[in-house]
């Protein structure tokens, strides 16, 4: 059994690494373009076999961190993809039963996240590296339940919608991966302050994705 972990572990750490190059070169490429499409797919099918890899070795391994970042991490990428199907929710389009099952579950993964950092913090301090990831990962993956989760009650006025959904969520989804691969290195070999692996990826990815965003807004409410 133990030699059945470690292959799915080193399963885990492959598709892990082909989902960080695949989506660093979907970002960079042009929007809806080939290569875009290409990648993005790529990215979308590594992120789904990091879920899985994840999920088995952290319950083998009892690693409750591992189980729980593995939702978050994974939660946005699926929104990022079922934005794409669900481009008419201005014009009543209704969100399937996943839609909302997957954003509930991951609320509840998320609260248990926050409760997971709050352990560590009477355990340890509120300063330690794992009430720190914990508490950051819970509250950052609620936000992102209540953002995706909201549409499908307030409607967006929109058109373009989706387009921000699939980009916001799809780089949320590589910012969270970058943040797990760096808080993974800091609990397994401290090369850096927890504060610093924690903040990096979203101190450069989320000032960018606003970027985007404004650009966006700009480009779409000149076509009248």
């Amino acid at each position: 059994m133990e030699n059945f972990i470690i292959n799915i572990l080193y399963l885990h750490i492959v598709v892990g690494t082909i989902s960080l190059l695949s989506g660093l070169i979907a970002i960079f490429s042009a929007k809806g373009k080939k290569w875009h499409k290409i990648f993005g797919k790529i990215y979308a099918y590594a992120m789904t076999a990091v879920f899985i890899t994840g999920i088995i070795v952290a319950g083998f391994r009892y690693n409750k961190f591992l189980f729980l970042i593995a939702f978050l991490s994974y939660y946005s990428v699926f929104c990022g993809v079922r934005s794409l199907k669900l481009k008419a929710l201005h014009k009543k389009q209704n969100a399937s039963w996943y839609d909302w099952f997957a954003g509930t579950l991951n609320a509840v993964v998320n609260i248990l996240f926050i409760g997971l950092g709050i352990y560590y913090a009477l355990k340890n301090g509120f300063t330690s590296g794992g009430a720190l990831l914990s508490l950051g990962f819970g509250l950052g993956g609620l936000l992102i339940s209540y953002t995706n989760l909201k549409p499908f009650i307030l409607r967006p006025n929109k058109a373009y919608h989706w387009y921000l959904a699939h980009i916001g969520n799809m780089m949320g989804g590589y910012i969270a991966t970058i943040t797990a691969f760096l808080s993974t290195m800091v609990t397994r070999f401290d090369v850096m302050n927890p504060f610093l692996a924690f903040a990096l990826p979203s101190l450069i990815g989320i000032p960018l994705l606003i970027i985007w965003q404004h650009k966006t807004e700009k480009k779409f409410s000149s076509i009248k």
